[in-house]
């Protein structure tokens, strides 16, 4: 984290989460990491001794142990936690988080839907029941056609809690783009909204829906999100979001491997057809804690702002809770022309 001065100052550097850390590590393996350099250098001429630190630093659940941090170190096919199942959105629940804000949802209407831990716990539960009942399973695919907004969250969370596979786009996207990318991984389920607000002007989207679904063959129940307030998802035999997430469940999380697909990225598709990025549970459990601790400080008293869209990795890397953030915040509204979000926080105790 840097000041205005652009240096980090004195609190940065010694009560910044990666401060901490490095502490931390450096009593644990006999080293000198007070430096950032040498912390830096210790991270990747030791990179196994490092993600298993991050691993016990920040108390990954896990149901069962690797064999062996690192199996394969080269590229392509290296091989992490060999043996190690563990679910992302266990991550996510892991604390007592109280009753406060969880998720807040702006939208440029001056609509503001916030979530609280409690109700997005029952609300990605009642979801994840709704998914089973529609046949999916650890391996499938469900995917999402909309907007940043809250109700992605709680698709990513209830897709992942099962071991399903989670991949979405931005409805800036057209039906056929989203198909491009969508239809290559044969998805059961789709979860679409009617439309969003963006810069003063409403786009409606049920058509592009209605037109995605089409294209895709594989599709067997369509879950509809009515962001416009109108009524009407005029999505043919589709699920209001409503019904698919009332009601009270119990949480059911499928211990996966850790490198079980989590979700599926796209590339941009300017050199061809897109082509799908693949990401773990494992690894983005520990990417997200690295990340979101030590490079942006986020503390448990902040919100998490990142203005982006679900077509890309931001969309789904601000899910609360896989990280230090109190909350996640989304919003469909243009960027603020002035103003500022800040990051940061005071570091958990450590002993």
């Amino acid at each position: 984290m840097w000041n205005r001065s652009g240096r980090p100052g004195p609190a940065e550097l010694t009560d910044s989460h990666v401060a901490v850390f490095g502490r931390w590590a450096a009593e644990r393996h006999g080293l000198d990491l007070t430096v950032y350099d040498d912390l830096w250098a210790f991270s990747v001429h030791h990179p196994e001794k490092f993600w298993a630190d991050v691993a016990t630093y920040f108390d990954v659940r896990f149901h069962s142990p690797w064999s062996e941090t690192l199996a394969n170190s080269v590229m392509p096919g290296a091989r992490w936690c060999h043996g190690a199942t563990l679910n992302y959105v266990e991550q996510v629940f892991a604390d007592d988080r109280g009753t406060g804000r969880a998720v807040v949802g702006v939208g440029e209407d001056g609509r503001s839907v916030e979530l609280s831990w409690p109700e997005l716990r029952r609300q990605v539960a009642a979801l994840a029941h709704t998914l089973r009942g529609a046949g999916v399973g650890t391996g499938d695919r469900v995917v999402g056609y909309l907007p940043d907004i809250v109700e992605t969250v709680v698709a990513f969370l209830a897709t992942a809690s099962i071991g399903a596979v989670w991949a979405s786009c931005g409805q800036e996207y057209p039906a056929a783009a989203a198909a491009d990318r969508l239809g290559q991984l044969q998805p059961i389920v789709l979860i679409a909204a009617n439309g969003y607000r963006h810069s003063g002007r409403v786009h409606q989207r049920s058509d592009a829906s209605a037109a995605l679904r089409a294209q895709l063959p594989t599709v067997s129940t369509v879950i509809a999100v009515d962001r416009l307030g109108t009524g009407n998802t005029e999505v043919p035999d589709a699920l209001r979001w409503d019904a698919a997430t009332e009601g009270e469940h119990e949480l059911e999380l499928a211990p996966v491997l850790f490198d079980h697909p989590l979700w599926v990225l796209f590339s941009s598709g300017t050199t061809g057809t897109p082509k799908g990025i693949v990401h773990g549970h494992g690894g983005i459990v520990l990417e997200h804690l690295k990340n979101h601790a030590f490079h942006l400080d986020l503390g448990v008293a902040d919100t998490f702002f990142w203005y982006t869209s679900p077509s890309w990795t931001m969309g789904i890397c601000k899910s609360p809770g896989c990280c230090s953030a109190r909350r996640s915040f989304a919003t469909t509204a243009a960027p603020p022309t002035r103003g500022r979000v800040r990051c940061g926080g005071p570091p958990p105790n450590r002993k």
